[in-house]
């Protein structure tokens, strides 16, 4: 309602109040009125009375409507706190923004096997395999399904090389035989791995759920060492990096910390050299090979080479598949 339309109805519900003009109650004053003049002092007196509290009710009353007024274009008490928690809630998105850290709702959480679901994803190839997948190709596999950790990814199940298991395999950018000349300087050579249709974080839980896993490594020298010396000091010409980034100081076929080659720890190296055949270091082709199998640090995630700076000195290396199997 207007503020003209309350006024109006307050005069219609005061009004009344004054009652019959003049009032039955009237008192006139002992004396006699003689003329109109005396008889418009009585009624003043009267009047004026009613008609200032008339003004006062309806100044008061006006008030009233103003504060109804205000209080009806002020927010509710529930709605000014909604708004008060909107603006927390872009204040913590901007935060979130910042910190470039997803939101819980941007999370993704996958439902387990025993939530009754139908979207159970194989942890990998030796999964597949044992619940009757016979078919060589490429899968989606989930390895730590019930850790709630990484997303599903594609990989290449070989189903026909091991009659007992399935094998599953993750290829890279450096399958290819890879020259390497103009090096001279330790590890100045050196070719970060890119693993196709996977980040590190999903190899590792491959790896983790899978009973074991291989990859080979080989390394062709033409005077080019693996392990010298430059005056008393030995030098790593070659060297693989785990998935942690660490620098190894074993060679593919080699114990985990051995610091050989795998000729080195069988006795069978050329010239009887104690760790490695390229170390003999002479103008011969010479290779040391073999697969890299501790699941702590597999797969490798870089390669470096050198001792191939002079004209007559260079290497190939070849970095195979990472291949896990069992579960």
């Amino acid at each position: 309602m207007s503020l003209c339309g309350v006024l109006v109805l307050l005069v219609l519900v005061a009004v009344p109040a004054l009652g019959q003009f003049p009032p039955d109650n009237w008192e006139f004053p002992d004396r006699r009125i003689e003329n109109n003049e005396d008889l418009r002092e009585v009624q003043c007196r009267h009047t004026c009375e009613d008609v200032k509290a008339l003004k006062r009710r309806m100044r008061e009353m006006e008030s009233r409507v103003l504060a109804l007024e205000d209080a009806a274009q002020a927010p509710p008490t529930g709605l000014l706190k909604m708004l008060q928690l909107e603006g927390r809630i872009r204040e913590l998105e901007q935060l979130l923004l910042k910190s470039n850290k997803p939101s819980p709702e941007q999370q993704v959480v996958k439902p387990r096997k025993d939530q009754g679901t139908d979207t159970h994803i194989s942890a990998s190839c030796a999964d597949l395999k044992e619940n009757g997948e016979t078919k060589s190709g490429t899968y989606t596999i989930d390895p730590d399904d019930l850790d709630y950790g990484v997303e599903p990814f594609q990989v290449y199940c070989d189903m026909t090389s091991d009659n007992d298991t399935g094998i599953t395999v993750v290829g890279h950018d450096s399958e290819e035989r890879m020259l390497v000349n103009g090096y001279e300087t330790a590890g100045s050579y050196s070719k970060d791995i890119t693993y196709h249709g996977a980040s590190m974080e999903q190899i590792a839980a491959l790896i983790k759920a899978s009973k074991s896993c291989r990859q080979f490594l080989k390394y062709e020298c033409f005077s080019s060492a693996i392990h010298g010396r430059i005056l008393d000091l030995e030098v790593t010409y070659a060297s693989w990096e785990s998935r942690q980034g660490e620098k190894m100081d074993y060679w593919a076929g080699a114990s985990p910390g051995s610091g050989k080659c795998a000729c080195g720890e069988t006795g069978t190296c050329a010239k009887a050299n104690p760790r490695c055949n390229c170390d003999v270091n002479d103008k011969r082709w010479r290779a040391d090979e073999g697969y890299l199998t501790d699941k702590a640090t597999l797969p490798v995630s870089r390669l470096n080479f050198g001792d191939t700076g002079h004209e007559w000195e260079q290497g190939y290396y070849t970095l195979g598949k990472l291949e896990c199997t069992g579960y």
